[in-house]
């Protein structure tokens, strides 16, 4: 048995999955070219208001009866979210990335850099990633561990979780 306690953050965000290709991959099979959208259509440049829940897990509550007081956790994974919330997250591999690059600059506009392509499913790596390594960085690394980290978007009809 074990305690968790799940945080949720809210950010708006723009992207584009570059590497997306809906004739390859899982369910390929289902594509056909009557479907009302392209093969790449996340290939363009989008949009997303992405809910980020993060969820912390504990064999045992502390003084206080907490997992871990949730406005504490909010203040390591808020830097991350303040940074990434309005901005532009592109992948450094992007083909377009030194394009893109020049115009956000330009504009004096918000870029984000990863090194991965900004799916639902990478970024809940990402995060979970993240606020693993802010845990491992506190006296209760033994005690606190990330059990999950969803985000929701599409008009909150698709949700991606990672978890180890």
């Amino acid at each position: 048995m074990a305690y968790t306690i799940t945080k949720v953050f809210k950010i708006d965000v723009g992207h584009r999955t570059w590497t997306q290709d809906m004739r390859r991959g899982r369910g390929k099979e289902f594509y056909n070219e009557s479907l009302p959208y392209p093969y790449n259509k996340c290939a363009n440049i989008h949009g997303h208001s992405l809910l980020i829940y993060i969820t912390l897990e504990s064999d045992t509550l502390d003084e206080q009866n907490f997992v871990m007081d949730t406005d504490l956790i909010k203040v390591p994974v808020g830097r991350i979210i303040e940074k990434m919330d309005h901005s532009f997250i592109i992948d450094k591999n992007d083909p377009l990335f030194e394009d893109i690059k020049k115009i956000i600059e330009k504009e004096n506009l918000r870029l984000y850099i990863v090194d991965f392509s900004p799916s639902f499913e990478a970024l809940a790596k990402y995060f979970y990633d993240e606020v693993k390594k802010i845990i491992q960085e506190t006296p209760y690394k033994s005690e606190i561990r990330v059990k999950q980290v969803k985000v929701t978007g599409e008009h909150m009809t698709v949700e991606a979780t990672y978890s180890e």
